[in-house]
């Protein structure tokens, strides 16, 4: 019988096939492996890589941040893709970036693209937010963000709608610190919108590191049930994968180990961090 993977998102070191890569995939059995920029060098190092790791580990899920603008990791092959705030919230054009990145995504041996973005703006400066979102209102976001997942699905590549329940409105960038987000249930309705009315057909969503005046409970959403929760209400059938559990927003929740476990504790499908193998191997075995 195989063994079943584990229901983590982790990083790798190199970039290249190697003994200690095999080694780490086989002991700790990921459900994803993120890459960044580092691990681009040529389109055919890439494939070789991404082949070598899917034929090491079946039914591995090879993931990336390609979302366009100033969030593109295949900027460093050469690829210069718009970001959403370019696309003045137009269906066709979102579609188009979809399917233009699917194409290249596929080619290259990646299963799932951490995008779109469906955050509403305005954004404020300072969030990491700027660029990266389609419109303001809930309408324009949700027809852009499914357009951009079909077209992403045109080649087999699987989108991740991000983050909920929503960033707008975020004052300071999580990656920093925690954002503190405001507002009662009905403020929130149009920032639930989009994941509200594309729940039913969207692979992943990735779940926001904030602070929610809509939950009792004062956890971060990744680690929150109250978060969780409101997404299957929303008739999400899909997999909820959490933002990096590394990020400074949760620094303060504990060991790496600690955080994993209260973000799975708390609904997640999936847990994402971004460090070392040698830290993705003690995590997994405190687990």
């Amino acid at each position: 019988m195989i063994e079943p993977l584990n229901p983590i998102c982790v990083t790798i070191d190199g970039f290249e096939p190697s003994p200690a890569l095999e080694r780490f995939l086989l002991e700790a059995r990921p459900f994803g492996v993120l890459l960044f920029d580092r691990h681009l060098k040529s389109e055919g190092q890439v494939q070789e890589l991404n082949a070598w790791m899917h034929s090491i580990l079946p039914g591995l899920n090879i993931c990336l941040d390609q979302e366009g603008g100033r969030v593109s990791r295949l900027k460093t092959l050469g690829f210069d893709f718009p970001g959403a705030s370019s696309l003045n919230a137009d269906p066709g054009r979102a579609m188009a970036l979809g399917v233009d990145t699917g194409k290249v995504l596929a080619r290259l041996g990646f299963d799932v693209d951490f995008a779109p973005v469906a955050d509403l703006g305005p954004v404020e400066q300072g969030t990491g937010l700027e660029g990266r979102t389609f419109a303001d209102d809930a309408e324009s976001v949700a027809a852009c963000c499914a357009s951009f997942l079909e077209g992403l699905a045109a080649s087999g590549v699987r989108g991740c709608l991000k983050h909920f329940p929503g960033l707008g409105g975020s004052r300071c960038d999580s990656h920093k610190s925690l954002p503190y987000i405001g507002g009662g249930a009905d403020e929130r309705l149009k920032h639930l919108a989009p994941y509200q009315i594309l729940a039913p057909i969207t692979p992943f969503v990735m779940m926001a590191h904030g602070r929610y005046d809509i939950f009792e409970d004062p956890a971060a959403s990744s680690l929150n049930h109250e978060a969780y929760s409101l997404l299957r209400d929303l008739n999400f059938a899909g997999q909820s994968i959490t933002d990096d559990l590394c990020m400074g927003a949760v620094a303060s929740e504990g060991t790496l180990a600690e955080r994993v476990t209260k973000a799975i504790e708390a609904g997640a499908d999936i847990a994402l961090w971004v460090s070392s193998e040698a830290d993705s191997l003690a995590v997994c075995k405190r687990l």
